[in-house]
């Protein structure tokens, strides 16, 4: 049973008690009802937010992100294009759950498919995901996040293809195509990164036409860039997707070329990894989902409509073009960029 707000602010009261709340309200997540979460105004006028996990599995994800966020020393978080939430209390309740209070990260989430492909929303999504990634190795590897060279990535996700396949409800042509892909190692020569690991709609917020802030750190780690720009290349339109992988070899000039294809196969590969998160939970309603939209995949491939993920040369295109464009180019100011 969901917390109500008015127990969440209670809870808040214990956690913060130097701050007066006016006003709360339930707060939707956007993460599938994995955690409870509620709105408070402090007659101050500031904002904060207050979450409690529902599940053991939650709480870990919970935890995770607190390590996360403890990463961001202030000077880190002045040097990022977008601002991160902060920690300020937490309590426990009668049971012994924590209740965790942060500042309100201002913005809406960004439905791709109302995003103008020209926009300077374009160009600040591109360039905070190129920031993530331009963070220095130390800043996680200190705290004990996880490391995946290529090698292991591509162990993973070929265990978990595996584990898609066991279940019986992935098409066999959609089996073959992800299995070619990764079989093809010329796609799996990048440097890693650190990765958010959870890039989405619901973690990027946008206002005034920019990226605003980034939520949900608990899946930061040290892996494949392109896991970042999943979101876009299975959400956005080809022309909005170029544009942003355009803008982000901008940000990123040494980026590889496969960048756009692993994106891709990403994107598709987590309908797989919906299919699994649908069986782990026994839901029956979730795993109806991911096989409907493995049916919409399917009948694209079918009629070729969907693209090939091989090491594309759309890719090769863009980066080839953006790294001549700087080569001819005279330098330019972080801020002539916008």
């Amino acid at each position: 049973m969901a917390r109500s707000p008015l127990i969440l602010a209670a809870l808040a009261k214990d956690a913060v008690p130097q701050f007066d709340f006016a006003q709360v309200k339930h707060l939707d997540a956007g993460q599938s009802g994995a955690f409870d979460a509620a709105l408070l105004t402090a007659k101050s006028g500031e904002h904060f937010v207050v979450r409690m996990a529902n599940s053991p599995t939650a709480g870990t994800e919970l935890e995770a992100e607190i390590r996360a966020l403890k990463c961001f020393s202030s000077l880190v978080r002045q040097n990022l294009p977008f601002q991160i939430g902060q920690l300020v209390g937490d309590t426990k309740d009668s049971d012994g759950e924590r209740a965790l209070v942060f500042d309100f990260v201002y913005g809406n989430s960004i439905e791709l498919s109302r995003v103008d492909p020209v926009s300077g929303l374009t160009a600040s999504i591109a360039f905070a995901i190129a920031a993530i990634h331009n963070l220095p190795h130390e800043l996680v590897q200190k705290s004990g996040f996880p490391e995946l060279d290529p090698q292991q990535n591509l162990k993973y996700r070929i265990m978990e293809l595996d584990r898609a396949a066991q279940t019986g409800k992935v098409p066999p042509i959609l089996l073959q195509r992800w299995e070619t892909a990764l079989e093809d190692s010329s796609m799996f020569r990048y440097q890693p990164t650190v990765v958010h690991g959870a890039i989405n709609g619901h973690s990027v917020l946008e206002l005034d036409g920019k990226v605003s802030g980034v939520l949900h750190w608990s899946g930061l780690r040290i892996s494949d860039p392109a896991e970042d720009l999943a979101w876009v290349l299975g959400g956005a339109t080809t022309e909005l997707a170029k544009s942003v992988i355009a803008r982000y070899f901008e940000a990123r000039p040494v980026a590889d070329v496969n960048l756009w294809s692993r994106a891709l196969l990403y994107s598709e590969l987590e309908l797989a990894r919906w299919l699994l998160h649908g069986y782990s939970q026994g839901s029956q309603e979730i795993i109806e989902d991911a096989v409907g939209m493995l049916l919409v995949l399917t009948e694209e491939v079918e009629s070729g409509k969907a693209e090939r993920i091989a090491a594309a040369p759309l890719a090769t295109e863009i980066a080839q073009q953006r790294r001549a464009e700087q080569a001819t180019s005279n330098p330019v100011k972080n801020d002539e960029l916008f």
